[in-house]
């Protein structure tokens, strides 16, 4: 099964630590899942997690932080992010869609409200970190 995680997925998962969105990372770390990114969606992370107000928020250390970036790089399926999708109300969500057309993906997870209300595109579910949790529960 192959995955795209929204950026607020990865952004709750180092916020909360025994809330979905860590559960989801966690499972992807236990090989659940492979996690499809592109060099946007990592820009994107890098850059949100450096905000003052997210590493003021965080559970994890700095340090952690940088290892989970090279972990994510290094160990999810990279795809080019060249291709261009105009699906979502909010122009700047279809960069999750476009990595998951581009790498064939299962599922897009995300608690973004302009995403979840296409429910899929193409053959792309769209689903809550709850929702993607309990799918691989049932695993």
């Amino acid at each position: 099964m192959r995955a795209v995680l929204d950026t607020n997925v990865i952004v709750s998962a180092v916020l909360v630590r025994r809330g979905n969105e860590n559960h989801v990372l966690s499972a992807w770390r236990s090989g659940a899942f492979d996690l499809i990114l592109s060099p946007q969606l990592l820009e994107e992370l890098g850059r949100v997690l450096s905000y003052a107000k997210i590493r003021d928020a965080r559970w994890m250390t700095e340090a952690e932080v940088f290892e989970l970036l090279g972990i994510l790089a290094e160990e999810s399926i990279l795809v080019a992010g060249q291709l261009v999708v105009r699906a979502s109300r909010d122009p700047t969500d279809d960069k999750f869609l476009a990595a998951a057309i581009e790498a064939d993906a299962d599922y897009l997870v995300t608690g973004d409200k302009d995403l979840l209300t296409l429910e899929a595109y193409r053959r792309v579910r769209i689903v809550t970190p709850a929702a993607f949790r309990r799918l691989l529960q049932a695993r």
